[in-house]
This record gives C-alpha cells, sequence and structure tokens, in this order.
C-alpha cells in the first residue's frame, strides 16, 4: 500500500473524533522469547493500516481541534551504535514515504508532548486500540500507556478505536484486494508443488518444506500463519503444527496453508491422496465437501448473504448429503461429522478483524470452508477457498488452485 492509502483510513477514522479528542496508536514490540533472544517483531496490524509503518516501538498522536487534525509519527532516535547491533531504523523521510506523516518525532518525547496537550485544556478524551483478544492482559503498550494516564489526569476519558479501525478494515480497497490476489498466485504455485510432491514415505515436514520453498523464491520468508500439512489420523486435528508425521500410502493429505504478500493473507486448504488416486470413500466424502462448497459460493449476495446464512447452509447440506451417503442417521446430529464454521474474513491477518453478523458487502475478502471428518473411516478434509465479494456477486479469487477431483489426481501424476 502507498502512504495515500494510509492517510486515506486515517482520515476516514478522524470523521469520527470531536474537538479535543486524540487518537494514540502503538505498533508494539517483540516479546522476549528466552535469555536475551526475542522472537521476530510483527507489527501491531491495526497500527500498519494505519500508518504503513512496521517499525517497533513505533506511535501515532493524532490531536483533533477546531475540526482539524494535528499528526506525529513518534519513532526510535536514529542511532548508528544501536543499529549496528539491532538493524536499521527509519529515517524521517522515509517515515513519511511510507505514512504521509509529514511531523516525525523521537518517542521517547511522546509522553511529553502528549502531556502538553492535556494541560493547555485541549484534551477530554484518548482513543486507544484496545484489542477484544488482549482483555485479559496488562501488559500491552496501550494498557501500560493508559494506566499512567487515568493516575495523572483521571478526568481523561478514554475511547475504543478498535472496533471503528475493524469496521474500516472490513471492506477492502482495490489494492487491497490486489494484494491478497498476488499472493494468491505464490499460493496456488506452492500447493500445486506439494500436489506434484507428494509420495509414500515423505515426512509431513518435508512437504511443508516444498511449500515453503516456493515462497522462499518469491521473497517471502513465512507464510501468513502456521501451515497445517497432516496426513491420515492426524487430519483430525483442525490446527495441526507439528508436521512430524509419515505419507502413508492411501492416507489422504491435507494442507490448509497460505501466502503473504504486501501484508496481505491467504488460507486455502486442498487435501489430496498420498499416492496420486482417490480411494472410492475419500472421492465420495470429497465430492460432498466440494459441492457444498459451489453451493456456498451461490449464495453469496451483497447486501443480502450474511455469515450465518453460509453457515445455516452448511450444516444442513453436509447433514442432507451424509444422510443420503449413509454416513449418518437421519436423526443424528451433522456436528458428529461437521466439526467448525465454514467462513472467516480475511486480509492482514488471516482472521480478520470484522463483524459476522452483518450483511456482505462488495470489498469483503472471506474464506468459503467445507470441512468433514470421519474418524472411523479415517477420512478428513476440508476444501476451502477465498471470495472477494463484487457489486453484483463475487470473484473466486483462488479459482486457479485445482479442486475437482480429476484434476487433482492429473495434477499429481505429471498430466
Amino acid at each position: 500500500m502507498d502512504s495515500h492509502f494510509h492517510v486515506s483510513r486515517r482520515e476516514r477514522f478522524y470523521e469520527g473524533m470531536s474537538d479535543g479528542e486524540a487518537l494514540l496508536l502503538f505498533a508494539g514490540e517483540p516479546p522476549r522469547k528466552t535469555a536475551d533472544a526475542r522472537y521476530r517483531f510483527f507489527a501491531n496490524r491495526n497500527f500498519y493500516y494505519m500508518t504503513g509503518i512496521t517499525q517497533a516501538q513505533s506511535a501515532l498522536l493524532a490531536v483533533k481541534q477546531d475540526g482539524s487534525i494535528s499528526e506525529k509519527l513518534f519513532l526510535l532516535k536514529k542511532d548508528a551504535l544501536a543499529e549496528r547491533w539491532q538493524g536499521y531504523r527509519l529515517s524521517p523521510a522515509q517515515a513519511t514515504e511510507c505514512s504521509g506523516i509529514e511531523d516525525i518525532g523521537v518517542v521517547d518525547d511522546l509522553g511529553g508532548e502528549l502531556a502538553q496537550w492535556i494541560n493547555k485544556d485541549q484534551l477530554s478524551a484518548i482513543w486507544y486500540d484496545f484489542d477484544k483478544h488482549d482483555t485479559d492482559r496488562t501488559d500491552t503498550p496501550e494498557r501500560r500507556h493508559w494506566a499512567g494516564i487515568r493516575s495523572q489526569y483521571p478526568f481523561l476519558d478514554v475511547k475504543n478505536a478498535y472496533g471503528p479501525i475493524c469496521w474500516s478494515r472490513a471492506v477492502k480497497t482495490s489494492a487491497e484486494i490486489d494484494a491478497i490476489r498476488d499472493a494468491m498466485c505464490v499460493t496456488r504455485d506452492g500447493i500445486h508443488a506439494m500436489m506434484r510432491a507428494a509420495r509414500p514415505g515423505m515426512r509431513e515436514y518435508q512437504l511443508e518444506a516444498v511449500f515453503n520453498a516456493v515462497l522462499a523464491n518469491e521473497g517471502i520468508r513465512e507464510p501468513a500463519f502456521e501451515s497445517i500439512v497432516s496426513s491420515g489420523s492426524n487430519n483430525f486435528y483442525i490446527h495441526y503444527e507439528d508436521p512430524l508425521g509419515t505419507l502413508n500410502d492411501g492416507d489422504l493429505v491435507l494442507t490448509d496453508v497460505g501466502a503473504i504478500k504486501h501484508h496481505y493473507c491467504n488460507d486455502i486448504s486442498r487435501p489430496f491422496p498420498v499416492n496420486g488416486t482417490f480411494s472410492p470413500q475419500q472421492r465420495e466424502i470429497y465430492a460432498i465437501s466440494l459441492m457444498v462448497n459451489k453451493e456456498l459460493m451461490a449464495l453469496l449476495e451483497p447486501h443480502k448473504t450474511t455469515f450465518p446464512d453460509i453457515e445455516a447452509h452448511a450444516r444442513r447440506r453436509v447433514g442432507e448429503a451424509l444422510v443420503a451417503a449413509g454416513y449418518l442417521k437421519p436423526d443424528e446430529d451433522v456436528g458428529k461429522y461437521y466439526w467448525h464454521g465454514g467462513t472467516h474474513h480475511l486480509g492482514l491477518d488471516v482472521h480478520d478483524v470484522a463483524p459476522h453478523r452483518n450483511l456482505i458487502e462488495p470489498g469483503m475478502v472471506f474464506t468459503i470452508d467445507v470441512g468433514i471428518y470421519i474418524p472411523d473411516i479415517n477420512v478428513g478434509l476440508r476444501i476451502e477457498d477465498n471470495v472477494a465479494i463484487t457489486e453484483d456477486g463475487y470473484e473466486h479469487l483462488s479459482h486457479e488452485i485445482v479442486r475437482e477431483p480429476d484434476d487433482v489426481e492429473s495434477m499429481m501424476h505429471g498430466d
């Protein structure tokens, strides 16, 4: 995204602020891993969305007065010795180029500058980004900062920017969808490479390495999320992240993977037979999953369909099909073999932050995911695709990733 994108995101948020209010956002910092090692830094996604900055210990302060906004970006000070050990730090000019913010300061000065605004009686409230997933944490930058402000200035109100920013993130611009398409090309190549490479006797992590190599060749250091590459009975662990098993002849491989490019994610699931040929039962369950996947896409109408509509249809149709095929009794709950929901938003996060009960709108990007897990016959699979909602329907973003069973077998046989 260029600076104009991030400027437009901030301007949209500022429209909802009143005079005398400040917005204060933090990039965060990497947590300690062990001894003197830290985890690789990953900037707060809302902070990146609003600023375009991915450097640790950065902050944005924006104050609204008389309908106008004063905004300033605070960064770590340029320091040759610190950079020698810890890596390059953005210059003010580079930060302005990324963010569109002209006023660049040093993060050590943030407290003093905020105090000046408060002491001039020009602030009545501060907006922080209190993530709903951090309700039990007190060590986030926002929580720590608010604790200090509350003790010094108890008359200030606090507001939460998390909801409005997440609402904005729910509807993507054309540039954001282009980024997701770019990532999809890499995901496609990685999944096809795994299909061609799979052989009985391989270890799951060796197949995962095939996907990672495709990403690396595209300049991508790590996937959008911890890849799930499982086989056989391991397919019944939905979030399986220890790919140590062996690919056995006659089993299914289940891949749930995605590339990330320009900070935007994919999330695709494709099952395929280890030996390149579906067994009759595998093909039957696969066909049910694919049928319902297609039906869910056909439901997608902007301003009419909701996520609960998608989920209700998926549960009903999977249940009907499994009863018809003899895997379920008519009075049995489909939840016996249908274990998880059928959709989630996609974007800067793989499970992107956005409401789930509202009508779908043009610009939303999300998954269509149909999973069926029958341990008794050792068949567990899901077919997951990504779609973007358009003015008159949807775009199937992952249509180039093979999913018809005959096409999967042809890919694996090198046809």
